[in-house]
């Protein structure tokens, strides 16, 4: 069992996590597809949504290294799956993409296997 403030730790970096991947898909929908290169590359630089979205998934990693420094990697590391529940569910609200049922039974099987691993 964790103490109340790595479970903070956690949360912290699946919503940092979360908000950022969505502000760096936010930013390359408006960039679009592009060949790599240098204007690629200067496209992704002067992006505040891509360079807004890596400083929010960089606080994610801190706090998820906070974390790993509270408990044990095999114990923490399953609740790293819960951001991809709200990337999901954040992509359906905000990019409109839709949540299929076989996407639905992924989202079940992860909480179920996060229930079952917190167990132990």
């Amino acid at each position: 069992m964790l103490d109340k403030i790595t479970y903070l730790y956690i949360a912290l970096s699946a919503i940092f996590g979360i908000i950022g991947q969505l502000l760096l898909k936010r930013g390359m929908m408006r960039i679009g597809q592009s060949e790599p290169g240098l204007l690629f590359i200067k496209k992704i630089v002067l992006s505040p949504w891509v360079v807004g979205g890596l400083v929010i998934y960089a606080l994610g990693v801190v706090n998820w290294l906070l974390a790993l420094s509270g408990g044990e990697l095999s114990y923490v590391y399953p609740f790293a799956s819960l951001s991809y529940i709200g990337i999901i569910i954040g992509s359906y609200f905000i990019f409109r993409e839709r949540i299929t049922w076989t996407r639905l039974a992924g989202i079940i099987v992860i909480i179920s296997g996060v229930l079952i691993s917190s167990r132990s």
